[in-house]
């Protein structure tokens, strides 16, 4: 399910929103006044886990046995 960020100019007020279908997007109301004037933002890429610096040799959770 994708999560995009909206902007109430209305009220001035971010928000994000569950769309499953793009169609559902018109749908679309501000928590804060339920103003349907909203635009979708651009999302500020999420930032890495941990301490940054490239490979620090650590493997990941294993999903079960390879091979």
């Amino acid at each position: 399910m994708p999560i995009y960020e909206y902007a109430c100019p209305t009220c001035d007020k971010t928000f994000e929103a569950f769309i499953l279908r793009r169609s559902d997007e018109g749908e679309v109301a501000c928590p804060g006044c339920s103003s349907r004037s909203v635009s979708r933002v651009m999302s500020r890429p999420a930032a890495l886990r941990g301490g940054g610096g490239g490979d620090t040799g650590s493997a990941g959770p294993s999903c079960g046995p390879v091979g």
